[in-house]
């Protein structure tokens, strides 16, 4: 049995993995390179920076390359709230709590936690089976996150605002758990592209309009050469590449087991923060790190 395409369903699914791996290195690099853009311009400047100029790039490849670019006026309300949780929700709280914590922070805080949280939910709500293996997977990554987050309350003396950052990227797990969920019957109706273009659109529409009082304020002649490089990638690869290949993933194998590709993100994004940032966690932060993988394992294990 082959697909239309002349590929066997293997072959079609081991692009699509290879897709979401080489998403997970974009998206590990992400947390350090976003946190550069955050150290000359405010958070809401760096969100509206990135998913802007990313939305006009996505909407020029989706009018080139599709033969309908525009959805059914019955799919603009998923498609609104997709945008709202997924782009404007995720990133004002990712980018607020990269101001306040360490990339390494991110990098281990979002990809183990939001698994977890997309395996909750279609527990709970979904009506996906509750057995033995997702329970024990979902109480290893609580205990990891209580062993991270222990530490780090226990390293913040004198500066607090970490604590605030890290609880910000919890919420910004959560709105990307939703929108792996709230994604899916999109993908699957629309196609990944116009799907992610969209509500990359749609939600940096919201996102300027959070960020235009900030925008006056940035002193545009005093950044950096290395500013405007980093947004450059910032927009190409973690943006509007990986965006393109997670929906993709979303829409051929399911948002759960592409939600568990992200246990290859923290690998990558605590190596990036090393080299671009000198960020090294703790001992005990990387031992709490290392079981909410552990958990999101098992809560993915087929």
């Amino acid at each position: 049995m082959t697909t239309p395409s002349g590929n066997s369903p293997a072959h079609a699914h081991g692009r699509v993995y290879a897709g979401l791996v080489l998403t997970m290195v974009f998206w590990g690099s992400a947390f350090a390179t976003s946190k550069m853009l955050v150290l000359e311009v405010p958070p809401e400047v760096g969100a509206v920076l990135r998913f802007g100029f990313g939305s006009l790039l996505m909407m020029a490849i989706l009018f080139r390359r599709s033969a309908k670019p525009v959805p059914a006026r019955a799919d603009w309300g998923r498609l609104a709230v997709v945008a709202l949780v997924g782009v404007t929700g995720f990133n004002t709280l990712f980018f607020r709590g990269l101001s306040l914590a360490p990339a390494s922070d991110a990098g281990m805080i979002i990809p183990t936690m939001s698994p977890v949280f997309t395996a909750m939910a279609g527990m709970l709500f979904l009506g996906e089976g509750v057995r033995f293996g997702r329970v024990a997977g979902l109480a290893v990554s609580l205990a990891g996150a209580v062993l991270f987050f222990g530490d780090v309350l226990l390293h913040t003396a004198g500066q607090g605002g970490r604590v605030w950052g890290d609880a910000a990227l919890v919420g910004a797990a959560m709105c990307w758990a939703a929108t792996s969920i709230l994604s899916r019957p999109l993908s699957v109706r629309i196609g990944a592209m116009p799907t992610a273009a969209w509500t990359i659109f749609l939600g940096s529409l919201v996102l300027l309009l959070v960020s235009f009082p900030k925008l006056a304020d940035v002193p545009w002649g005093q950044l950096t050469g290395r500013f405007w490089i980093v947004l450059a990638y910032v927009v190409i690869f973690p943006t509007v590449i990986a965006y393109i290949l997670w929906m993709e993933g979303i829409r051929a194998i399911g948002s759960g087991p592409t939600t568990s590709f992200m246990f290859l993100a923290p690998v990558f994004a605590l190596l990036i923060a090393a080299a671009l940032l000198g960020e090294r966690p703790t001992a005990l932060q990387g031992a709490g790190g290392a079981l909410m993988l552990l958990g999101v394992g098992l809560v993915n294990r087929p």
